[in-house]
């Protein structure tokens, strides 16, 4: 069996694997839906024959597998195309593969896992808020279950692919280091909360006060009591952010407030800022992001997926409990 590349003109074939097994080109992943017949992909032949397909996308440094078919079943398909996939992200050093499958596909759950995939997130009713944008999702899937839910499963690479930089990103491995912030430097994560508060002024309808100043009403519960803890960023010794965390009622660890100046963006500061931070409370934690933040949306759920030691539960929150529409993470660490 030789697993190739999709040239142009396969592309014919693509549409006609696609339509003939998703029943249509476009595929709905985590809320978006892509067309698959775009992407890159590859496809495996034997004896001169197209026996099976996988299509995919890279971002930040991660591929997702938006698609796998093996038009011949029990010889080794899906397994080569996988393998293809790998092969193809450490070439280019990317740090995981990833995917989504729904609650009633036992037989990929159990494909995935047995060639090193893990659980990493349960999007519940992710589904049913992807029927509503395509109304031609089943309901009753394979074996009779009723299809709600997303699973996402995800699989590490080497140390040296997970070191690369995302598309558009510089390599830098300056140190990255967490400092906590005493209260006589108050006025400095004060400062830093206007240049936090600016930013989010662009998603959010956030106005000045009468003193050209945005409020930040909680600034001084972080420095009256252990249910609250404020950290500076450092870069290579370089103040380049802020993370704020709090305790919830229910005892879980909250990431109430994560910043990084521009500068520092795009060189894996955040990421290990934040995996820094998850490690530091071993235990329950909960994060929360702005739908309207593209960035964050994308950044916590991998940030997340890489440090929870178990499945993350990813449920959809807004009005009237929430003041705009948000997703929620809950998952432990250590």
């Amino acid at each position: 069996m030789e697993v190739r590349e999709v040239a142009p003109a396969d592309r014919a074939w693509v549409e006609s694997v696609l339509v003939g097994r998703w029943g249509s080109t476009r595929i709905m992943s985590r809320g978006h839906s892509v067309d698959a017949a775009e992407l890159p992909g590859l496809l495996a032949e034997a004896d001169g024959e197209r026996v099976g397909l996988v299509t995919f996308q890279e971002s930040a440094g991660r591929i997702e597998v938006v698609t796998l078919d093996a038009l011949r079943r029990s010889v080794g398909v899906g397994t080569a195309l996988l393998a293809g996939v790998r092969q193809l992200a450490e070439r280019r050093r990317c740090s995981r593969i990833w995917l989504v499958t729904t609650n009633d596909n036992l037989a990929a759950l159990r494909f995935y896992q047995r060639r090193g995939f893990r659980l990493v997130a349960v999007h519940v009713g992710a589904v049913d808020r992807e029927r509503a944008l395509k109304p031609g999702i089943p309901l009753v899937g394979l074996e009779g279950v009723e299809i709600h839910d997303e699973i996402e499963l995800a699989c590490a690479l080497p140390a040296g692919a997970a070191a690369a930089p995302s598309a558009g990103a510089r390599e830098d491995a300056g140190e990255v280091v967490l400092e906590k912030v005493a209260e006589r430097d108050k006025a400095v994560l004060a400062r830093l909360l206007q240049l936090y508060r600016y930013d989010l002024s662009a998603i959010r309808h956030l106005e000045l006060d009468a003193g050209g100043t945005f409020v930040f009403r909680f600034l001084d519960l972080y420095f009256l009591g252990p249910d609250r803890e404020a950290w500076f960023i450092r870069h290579d010794g370089q103040l380049s952010g802020f993370a704020m965390t709090r305790t919830l009622p229910d005892g879980a660890s909250e990431v109430a407030e994560f910043f990084v100046v521009r500068a520092h963006r795009r060189a894996g500061v955040g990421r290990r800022a934040a995996a820094a931070l998850l490690g530091r409370h071993p235990g329950r934690w909960e994060v929360t992001c702005d739908l309207a933040n593209v960035g964050a949306s994308r950044f916590w759920p991998e940030v997340v997926g890489a440090a929870a030691t178990g499945p993350v539960e990813h449920r959809r929150e807004g009005p009237p409990e929430r003041a705009y529409d948000q997703f929620v993470l809950r998952f432990s660490t250590g």
